[in-house]
């Protein structure tokens, strides 16, 4: 009966332990998908890619590119300038779909 109470918590906590590890590889997969930076892209009303002198423009983390946007559309309302945060992967930057406006 002891033997029969013991393989029962092992199966439980095998089938822990896996889900826990299935759970590790999906979310670590996510991670992977992020974009590893974000740009502000500034269009006129228009609709066409403009850039605007003195603007922070690239950034490591969506919030603080989000704050910017939000900061700059405040500021230029009235010019009916539009601001989007765009995430950047690794491969982006590598196969030229994005270029920096600075060159970078």
């Amino acid at each position: 009966m002891k033997f029969v109470n013991d393989f029962k918590h092992i199966v439980v906590l095998i089938a822990a332990i896996t889900f826990l590890l299935i759970v590790m590889f999906i979310t670590i997969r996510q991670v992977k998908r992020l974009p590893l930076s974000y740009t502000i892209q500034t269009l006129d009303h228009h609709e066409e890619r403009i850039i605007l002198p003195d603007l922070r423009l690239d950034f490591r983390r969506y919030e603080v590119a989000e704050s910017y946007a939000r900061f700059y559309r405040d500021m230029y309302r009235q010019q009916r300038y539009k601001f989007r945060v765009i995430g950047l992967r690794k491969e982006d930057v590598k196969n030229k779909k994005y270029v920096s406006p600075y060159g970078l």
